[in-house]
């Protein structure tokens, strides 16, 4: 069914080029008697990249010869002088024009990143502008990351081609981002947000740390000594986190690679919540008063890109990294200082769990706290049988979707009257793990545990949009156009398609036993999702032909309360940054500063900071006199 011409004109940038190649199957379909049906890899975001060839083939953009002269220059000038190169060029070459910046990404991507690196990287350490900085990173934070690190790295022939890599990238960002806490009143010379590079003031602040706080009592204001990154008069932070800095732990560096790149789809929240603490007043860099530690890493993304790991992807366990993680916490000298880790935090963005890329986890950290967005197990993993999440001591998260998809998903949702279908599922058939029923005894619908075999077995069924192997446009027609949308369990328990539910206005009904969705502790989940046996489809359908439209109107109304808090906002060091303070965002989720998924997680750990912060104590103890190797 077409979409309304108002809807499609207010759809984001990926839309319109769904929109295109669905334009382009009604051409083919009036040339043909028998139309083609397109599949998800005919969806434009499979589609070459207009840059992608000239990286390939001319790294050096020899093909343009003003970057290519500019390329041998810059190699030429010494270092301290190269920036002033720079800003010639971009006056010369009218770089401070979006437009333009966009045309010249895709003749000389690497030229262009390694200009806008050094302006912020002059911005940050020179003139010592935060705000400035974030804005100059900002400004190639799309052409950064559109390359794997790896990738990156090869093309700029390791910063010898051009003087840039991916690391150099990265640790630029989490300098910005760690000077981005904001605080205060900022000040005439704005060197110091007074909002962080999330959007949050000290009033801001105040609603976090006083909201999980037993009646609500407010925090209390910080002294003269200032407490961990906040500053004085501040609201008090409910505890300190450090956060480990991968420049002083090179295992970290391989594991926190690519952020800009990694940010990117369902598992970004692991960059995100690094992006968080840093820009967090919770923040500490004195790790004697930390009551967490933070430990960095992108693994969902990069084990998920085959290449990056040797003998590593989704379908076995990662030695490389499981390696990696050893080596960081073995040179760790805070690692040790209470049982099991307890007081580390990780977060895993995958249906892998922590096993899938920190294998030896239960050895080495079996009591720290994990955000992550798995409840249960990885079909890949037939051998692994117990699940990495332990309800009692970890956090589950929602996973990422994008600000254009929220958006997007939200202009496309029709009103509850005009919702032609009455549920809604787009997705390929599973088994379940294979410690539940062997895969081969449950390869269709005849097996009610294949409970996506059993759904898509209503394909056809008038008031079903059920189907398989689309373009994603398809699958967001669905979305925006059925009253209910059927979550089942995947490869693992969770699905981005449930919180893609929530902005596309479609009441979540959850098939999966062993799976609950996040924060919970704070959301009342019944009012707002349906969760049901998923044995039991065939009834469930009945059940829902039979709703009273109160019943569904409550739920629909429950769920747009809901959704803010599965967002993750972009920083400042993020080019929709400008998008959701051009207020965008705002038709979606009003409150997205303080309602939303960092500060369900960080009300959450508040909860879990306790006053011991080392094993052992007694008074006029040192952190090292504390030390004890031999202990139990």
């Amino acid at each position: 069914m077409p979409l309304p011409e108002r809807r499609r004109n207010a759809a984001c940038q990926v839309i319109h080029g769904l929109l295109t190649i669905s334009a382009a199957n009604s051409a083919l379909a009036q040339e043909s008697a028998a139309p083609v049906k397109r599949t998800l890899q005919d969806d434009p975001v499979f589609a070459e990249k207009k840059y992608q060839r000239n990286v390939e083939e001319d790294a050096e953009c020899n093909w343009v010869p003003k970057w290519g002269a500019f390329r041998k220059e810059l190699l030429a000038t010494p270092p301290d002088q190269q920036i002033d190169l720079v800003y010639e060029k971009t006056l010369e070459w009218d770089l401070e024009n979006v437009t333009n910046i966009d045309e010249q990404s895709k003749l000389c991507l690497l030229g262009l990143v390694t200009m806008q690196y050094m302006f912020a990287h002059f911005l940050m350490f020179e003139v010592n502008s935060v705000e400035a900085a974030a804005h100059s990173f900002r400004m190639m934070d799309e052409h950064s990351g559109a390359m794997h690190p790896d990738l990156f790295d090869k093309a700029s022939g390791y910063g010898k081609i051009w003087p840039i890599t991916a690391s150099k990238i990265d640790s630029l960002r989490r300098a910005i981002l760690r000077g981005a806490s904001g605080g205060g009143s900022g000040g005439p010379d704005r060197r110091r947000r007074f909002k962080n590079a999330f959007g949050l003031h000290d009033g801001d602040w105040e609603t976090v740390w006083g909201s999980w706080r037993p009646r609500g009592s407010p925090p209390e204001k910080v002294g003269a000594g200032g407490f961990g990154a906040a500053m004085e008069g501040a609201p008090k932070p409910s505890f300190r986190v450090y956060v480990y800095d991968p420049d002083e732990f090179p295992p970290l560096q391989h594991l926190a690679r690519g952020a800009t790149f990694c940010k990117h789809n369902q598992w970004g929240m692991e960059v995100a919540l690094h992006d968080w603490f840093l820009a967090c007043p919770c923040r500490t860099d004195n790790p004697e008063e930390a009551d967490f530690f933070f430990v960095p890493h992108y693994t969902s993304c990069l084990i998920n890109h085959a290449d990056t790991f040797e003998g590593c992807d989704t379908k076995q366990l990662c030695q490389p990294t499981t390696e990696l993680f050893e080596q960081a916490l073995s040179a760790s000298p805070y690692y040790r200082r209470v049982d099991g880790g307890r007081n580390h935090l990780f977060v895993w963005g995958s249906g892998m769990g922590a096993d899938g890329a920190f294998a030896s986890w239960r050895s080495w950290v079996p009591d720290a706290i994990f955000m992550m967005t798995e409840t249960e197990l990885w079909n890949p993993f037939h051998d692994v049988v117990l699940p990495s999440f332990t309800p009692y001591k970890d956090i589950l998260v929602p996973g990422k979707l994008g600000l254009e998809d929220m958006k997007s998903l939200g202009q496309m949702a029709k009103p509850l009257d005009e919702r032609q279908f009455l549920g809604h599922f787009v997705g390929w058939p599973r088994p379940p793990h294979a410690s539940v029923m062997r895969p081969e005894d449950c390869k269709n619908d005849s097996c009610p545990l294949n409970v996506r075999s059993v759904l898509l077995a209503m394909k056809g069924e008038a008031d079903m949009h059920v189907d398989v192997d689309v373009p994603y446009l398809e699958s967001f027609i669905g979305l925006s156009s059925s009253l209910f949308c059927f979550v089942p369990r995947g490869k693992s328990a969770w699905s981005s398609r449930f919180f893609q539910t929530f902005f596309a206005g479609c009441i979540p009904i959850v098939l999966n036993d062993r799976y609950e969705p996040p924060f919970g502790e704070i959301l009342d989940l019944p009012s707002a999702i349906i969760k049901w046996p998923m044995k039991e489809v065939p009834m469930l359908v009945e059940y829902l032909r039979s709703m009273e439209a109160e019943q569904i109107a409550a739920l629909y109304s429950a769920g747009k309360e809901f959704r803010c808090w599965y967002a993750w906002p972009p920083s400042s060091v993020e080019w929709a940054f400008v998008e959701v303070n051009k207020s965008k965002f705002n038709s979606t989720c009003s409150r997205w500063h303080i309602n939303n998924a960092y500060v369900a997680v960080t009300r959450l750990l508040a909860a879990k900071a306790g006053s011991g912060r080392q094993r052992f104590y007694w008074p006029g103890a040192t952190s090292q006199g504390l030390e004890h190797a031999g202990a139990l």
